[in-house]
């Protein structure tokens, strides 16, 4: 699986390109969940064939509890309950000196950060599963600051850097899975990126297809609602409940510097405790999704529940296990 690697420096070159292909992704992304979260077969089968398709675990869980809070988003409850510990990107702090420059030695330097974090990537979806986010960020981000340091010779730090090294692993692991045509530059001769055929070409066909049904969605009574939702919260609790001592394991501390305030034990505390929705959860559904090829022929199954919070549904990820979507185990 990790042999597929992320040539960040060569991809630089056509930069504005990709940008447009992200933002573009995006939107259509938050497109389609807005509109699928008024129905709970709809949400759960977006779900299941997010996985499915490329093996994004990651952006699955802008579907789930998780990213449940309005007034939380999905991007900012990782920066406040994991990125935060390693945040390190004051004006103080030293830079390697061809940070910024653009030249040959930084695009050499995201290149083997990016690479040696990809090893590490498919290294945590096939012993830890994006099932247990918490293991999988607090690990990666780890290893992160680790190889930054070795490669760059300098801790640094900054949002910015973590999310553009995962997202860029999470975006070449699906490469790995579906494949990815010929990339050319603008002079319409140089190649960026050559063709490849990737996993599921490999094991399904050149021109597999995975198709994602609902077999069945039935929504719970109001008697198993209130015991779903009880054994929601117990479930919940453990992480809801652990902000203080997660910061204070991190030293995280609220500070008041002239008029500016820094909260960060405050901001992860009160990040972990909006998991709990328990008292939000006004309807339960308990559904059943199929992933078949073309032909019929049955790859995956997946069983999920969905509650509803307010006119929304989203995947309850503390009673799932994904392990049967992850084909290229």
């Amino acid at each position: 699986m990790a042999e597929k690697k992320f040539r960040a420096g060569l991809y630089a070159v056509i930069s504005g390109i990709l940008i447009a292909a992200v933002l573009t992704g995006l939107t259509l992304f938050a497109y389609t969940t807005r509109y699928t979260a008024f129905k709970p077969e709809k949400v759960a089968q977006f779900y299941v064939d997010t996985v499915i398709q490329t093996g994004d675990g990651y952006n699955a869980y802008k579907n789930t509890v998780l990213a449940q809070n309005k007034k939380l988003k999905y991007g900012d409850f990782i920066r406040r309950t994991d990125m935060i510990v390693f945040l390190n990107d004051g004006d103080n702090v030293k830079k390697a000196d061809f940070v910024g420059t653009g030249s040959a030695e930084e695009q050499k330097a995201i290149d083997e950060v990016y690479n040696r974090m990809y090893e590490y990537y498919c290294t945590l979806v096939n012993e830890v599963g994006w099932d247990d986010y918490e293991t999988f960020f607090m690990s990666y981000f780890t290893k992160l600051k680790e190889v930054r340091h070795e490669v760059y010779g300098d801790d640094y730090l900054d949002y910015e850097y973590m999310f553009g090294a995962l997202e860029a692993n999470v975006a070449t692991y699906g490469e790995s899975l579906t494949g990815a045509e010929e990339m050319l530059a603008a002079d319409g001769k140089t190649v960026l990126r050559e063709a490849f055929e990737g996993k599921y070409q490999k094991t399904f066909g050149k021109d597999y297809k995975f198709i994602t049904e609902v077999k069945s969605c039935e929504e719970l009574g109001a008697d198993e609602v209130k015991t779903y939702v009880e054994d929601f919260k117990e479930r919940i609790e453990p992480t809801a409940t652990c902000g203080e001592a997660k910061a204070d394991i991190f030293k995280l501390v609220d500070e008041t510097e002239g008029k500016k305030k820094k909260t960060p034990k405050s901001d992860m505390i009160d990040a972990y405790a909006k998991l709990d929705c328990s008292d939000s959860i006004s309807g339960v559904a308990k559904v059943e999704c199929e992933v078949h090829l073309e032909d019929g022929k049955l790859v995956a199954i997946q069983e999920l529940y969905v509650v509803k919070i307010g006119k929304s549904w989203y995947v309850d990820n503390t009673n799932l296990d994904t392990t049967g979507l992850y084909l290229a185990e």
